[in-house]
């Protein structure tokens, strides 16, 4: 069995912090698509009421209606991002040190090299997972950003349209 150094305990100490890091940088940035949905739901409040559905059959105001509701599944495509990005943080911790003190009848030297190896081998499994868990969730980050950009533009369009509605043609 290869023999744990500090140096060994040391860098898998630093990946996991650094891990754990972006993790929470990861979840600090969630607010910025939070912030953008409000704001489309706003934006779309105002759209539907200024649209007059009874015209549905008029191609200007199906168009509408049909941006519209586009930009609506993408908000809650958006929002379904950020809950799953949100529900797939991993939070997972070495061990406490009184859970690997062993009072046992080992050496000093020998308790202080289990201990290295056990708390290297704790960092560096939870690691392991917090890399896997911000993968997914910056993601997942991504998309929701993705998907309310195309909610917005959807919006956009839709309000460049309104004014032809809003005539009669």
């Amino acid at each position: 069995m290869r023999t744990i150094t500090t140096l060994h305990l040391e860098h898998t100490r630093q990946l996991f912090f650094g891990e754990r890091e972006r993790r929470e940088s990861i979840r600090s940035s969630l607010s910025t698509p939070v912030a953008a949905i409000s704001f489309a739901v706003f934006a779309l409040s105002t759209l539907s009421a200024a649209v007059d559905a009874s015209r549905w059959r008029d191609g200007i105001t199906l168009a509408i209606l049909a941006l519209g509701s586009a930009a609506v599944l993408a908000l809650f495509s958006s929002a379904y991002q950020v809950v799953k990005s949100e529900w797939l943080f991993v939070y997972h911790e070495p061990p406490r040190l009184t859970d690997i003190v062993d009072l046992g009848t080992e050496t000093a030297e020998a308790e202080e090299e289990r201990l290295r190896g056990v708390l290297a081998a704790s960092y560096a499994v939870a690691y392991e997972q917090y890399l896997q868990g911000n993968a997914i969730s910056s993601r997942c980050r991504t998309w929701a950003l993705r998907l309310i950009l195309a909610s917005l533009l959807l919006q956009a369009v839709a309000f460049a349209l309104l004014p032809f509605h809003q005539t009669g043609s």
